[in-house]
């Protein structure tokens, strides 16, 4: 009852306590004895799946109106109330408000229709035709408008309908079954009495409203198998038109997103077989069926900035996200959906245990719609490519929603989603569509609005590119970080075989600074050829070219171990700024005529606004080189070596310490753990070695600083000539050295030391001293690893330090030894 209007739980209240008082007042009456009857009485209440459903009269107002007319007010009470609790409570018992209610209604009723008789048959219960005829029909008026006029009200109450216009639409064509019942219990009254004039006179009526009544039954039934046969096919074809244009709809608004396209229709296809194998009711299902589809309308109200952010959200961003089921909920509520749609929309990111949003709805108390749905949309925003990481496999998303159970989700439709989901994906790869079905270039339009849809998720794609290349190129600093992310943001919008990015040189020959797709050997390095190379002509007059490509443009690398693939179609796109020549993007495809002007058009957007980062990662580059530069021996200086071991470990660090965001993006709840997104032990290892020349004093000393000088230049060449191309060389301050060793243990740090003081040991400096003949050099080195001996820069060179000074000391106790 708590459910209802307050004014409706008012008036219910009202009607229980007159009842309560018509019943006192029964029980003051003395009575003869009568033999009780089980009888029926159906008094629908509020339980209505339409207004025609509401209004119906039994054989109990019969054998109640007989009582009354036999015993009095006093025992017909008594008989309507224990008619109506029998028929409130066998078979299926009613909520006690429910119960309350209509047997309280009876007792006012029965009481009411009593007092009427008695007054209209003046004060005797004998029946006397003529008298007796109009105390029946005005006790059965009675009878018919307090109980027609109590439940129209109370539901008019609850449903805001005007309670006249719905009494009369529903309740008064039952009138004539009142008066029936009225007359069938006076005849049977006088025929007990053998009172042949009087049966005469009801006999007639009774036959009269019988035959009337059934003509307005058989004329309304009539009216309605007649109207539905009108109307059966012209509501199927509205129903097919709603449903074409919601879906229309939606997938506009699904075609903004680079990444989530189509999938709201394979959302569609997994809630409904979910919500099919579980045997939803009709309307249910189609509210499953139309809410999957307009499940992510909200997103209309997240910024874009937002939905197509690559990296981690923010707090403030992600409680943007958490808004859109809201929202969605807000936009769809002025539409009179003949299905539950609501539900879905808004509550299909709560969860199970409670930790959803918008509202932290648990368990059974989410719609169970949303529930289905909340199961579906995961597991395909989890087989689905997003920006921050590639599609989980079939296998692996079904891990997730597995070990979720309980927690995320509803277990009862896990159970139902594990049961089904494999044979729908396998049919769906059959057609080319789902995680399973291999990922083919892009179909072509089949109708207009494909093509629209098309239209639209490449003016997506278009504010997308711009907003990822700005987004990310303005935090980049050096060429070649800048260079490897055009590189992967481009990978990401262009369907290519080869991205090329060439920079200008001193020469002014163009070089290829980074390579992202196939050839990657043959590409890496090259450069052009001559002034006639068509990179240099597009470098130089500022002209996109688009069309085959030209095998002569540059001069590939040699590469016995690579396959070249062949190529057939180039857009080469200059990159210039402020008027200056940095260079040129080139992409290339195996097919012919596989680029066209929309592409030619994005990319020199893209370029146009990558000049700007490329000029600065130049100018950083420059600058870099003079400050982290040691200016004698060329090899990186102090301040370099640093920046690049804080940085080496605080990368590790935070790439162990960071923590999956649960968006739902993005219709998507799940990034990558921290398991995935950890690189191997290996990789994250490295070992500091730090150097200290022995015996290097006397040189300055005896030959000056100049000699020294070159003897410092020529241990950094023969360093460089020892360690690998990865590892980092860095002068420490007068004649001690820093080296990184990249991927090394203890046991590679302490095999590279023996190697270099064996070359130190064998230099040969050309200098004589005149007591001490042929100086030779000696060093001392220490080591120590990350993470085994620390994790950031100041222990790591303090403990190399100590080991490398605790080794100078065994050298010169030795020495002296010897």
């Amino acid at each position: 009852m708590k459910n209802l209007p307050l004014r409706a739980q008012i008036f219910i209240c009202a009607i229980t306590l007159t009842g309560v008082i018509c019943t006192f007042a029964a029980l003051f009456h003395s009575f003869p004895k009568f033999k009780s009857h089980t009888w029926e009485i159906a008094i629908t209440l509020m339980r209505h799946k339409g207004a025609d459903d509401v209004g119906s009269m039994s054989l109990g107002f019969a054998i109640t109106f007989a009582a009354l007319l036999h015993f009095g007010p006093s025992i017909s009470l008594l008989v309507a109330v224990f008619s109506c609790l029998t028929g409130c409570l066998f078979p299926k018992p009613q909520p006690t408000y429910q119960v309350v209610f209509n047997v309280t209604l009876s007792a006012i009723e029965a009481w009411f229709a009593g007092t009427v008789f008695l007054a209209l048959n003046g004060g005797t219960l004998t029946l006397r035709p003529l008298e007796a005829f109009q105390a029946v029909v005005g006790s059965a008026l009675t009878y018919f408008a307090i109980n027609t006029g109590s439940v129209a009200t109370v539901i008019s109450l609850c449903t805001n309908k005007n309670p006249v216009k719905l009494w009369k639409q529903t309740f008064l064509w039952t009138a004539p079954s009142y008066f029936a019942g009225a007359s069938v219990s006076t005849l049977a009254i006088i025929i007990s009495g053998r009172q042949i004039t009087g049966f005469l006179l009801f006999a007639s009526p009774v036959i009269y409203l019988t035959y009337y009544s059934y003509a307005i039954y058989t004329s309304r039934e009539e009216e309605k198998l007649q109207h539905i046969e009108d109307l059966q096919i012209g509501k199927e074809q509205l129903a097919d038109l709603y449903l074409a244009t919601i879906k229309s709809l939606a997938l506009a608004i699904d075609a903004k997103d680079q990444y989530t396209h189509q999938h709201i229709l394979r959302v569609q296809r997994y809630a409904v077989a979910i919500a099919k194998e579980i045997g939803l009711n009709a309307i249910d299902m189609e509210g499953v069926n139309t809410g999957a589809l307009l499940h992510d309308i909200g997103k209309l109200g997240v910024p874009e900035y937002v939905l197509m952010k690559p990296g981690r959200l923010t707090p403030e961003e992600f409680e943007k996200i958490k808004k859109h089921p809201e929202i969605g909920a807000a936009i769809l509520d002025p539409v009179e959906f003949p299905w539950p749609v609501l539900p879905v929309v808004k509550y299909h990111h709560e969860k199970w245990d409670g930790t959803g949003y918008p509202e932290g709805l648990k368990g059974e108390a989410i719609p169970f719609t949303a529930r289905i749905l909340a199961v579906a949309d995961v597991y395909d925003a989890l087989t689905s490519t997003r920006s921050y990481r590639e599609a989980w496999t079939h296998e692996k998303a079904i891990g997730v929603i597995t070990k979720d159970s309980g927690t995320h989700f509803d277990p009862a439709v896990v159970e139902v989603f594990l049961r089904i989901i494999d044979g729908v994906v396998e049919e769906m790869a059959a057609e080319g569509q789902g995680p399973l079905a291999p990922k083919l270039a892009e179909k072509p339009v089949q109708n207009i609005t494909d093509q629209a849809v098309r239209d639209i998720q490449r003016a997506s794609t278009e504010l997308w590119a711009l907003y990822e290349v700005a987004q990310t190129l303005s935090s980049s600093l050096g060429l070649a970080e800048t260079l490897e992310i055009l590189g992967r943001k481009l990978e990401a919008i262009f369907a290519f075989s080869s991205c090329l990015c060439l920079m200008k040189e001193e020469d002014q020959l163009l070089r290829v600074g980074s390579v992202t797709g196939m050839n990657r050997d043959f590409f890496m390095n090259s450069y052009t050829i001559n002034s006639s190379s068509r990179s240099w002509q597009v470098a130089h007059t500022g002209e996109t070219y688009l069309g085959g490509y030209d095998p002569d443009d540059l001069m590939l690398n040699p590469s016995q171990g690579s396959l070249w693939l062949p190529l057939q179609t180039a857009l080469i796109v200059p990159i210039i700024h402020q008027g200056e020549v940095l260079g040129t993007i080139n992409i290339y495809h195996h097919e012919a005529a596989a680029f066209g002007d929309y592409d030619k058009q994005l990319l020199e957007i893209i370029a146009e606004r990558a000049a700007l980062a490329f000029y600065n990662g130049l100018l950083y580059d420059r600058t870099r080189g003079q400050a982290y530069t040691d200016s004698l021996t060329g090899a990186n200086n102090i301040r370099f070596i640093t920046k690049y071991i804080e940085e080496r470990c605080n990368s590790v660090v935070k790439r162990r310490h960071t923590h999956s965001n649960d968006t739902l993006l993005i219709s998507d709840p799940l990034k990558p753990t921290l398991e995935d997104a950890t690189p191997s032990r290996e990789s994250d290892r490295f070992a500091l070695l730090c150097l200290d020349l022995d015996s290097f004093k006397p040189i300055n000393d005896n030959f000056g600083h100049q000699k020294g000088d070159t003897v410092l230049r020529d241990l950094v060449a023969i360093f460089r000539s020892i360690v690998r191309e990865q590892d980092v060389i860095a002068r420490y301050g007068g004649d001690e050295f820093l080296i990184v060793l990249e991927g090394a243990d203890s046991s590679a740090a302490m095999q590279m030391m023996c190697r270099l003081q064996e070359a130190v040991s064998q230099y040969d400096s050309g200098l004589m001293h005149s007591r001490l003949g042929r100086l030779r050099l000696g060093i001392s080195i220490g080591y120590a690893c990350f993470p085994n001996d620390g994790t950031d820069n100041a222990v790591l060179l303090s403990i190399a330090d100590a080991r490398m000074y605790a080794q100078k000391t065994d050298r010169k106790l030795c020495a002296l030894a010897s």
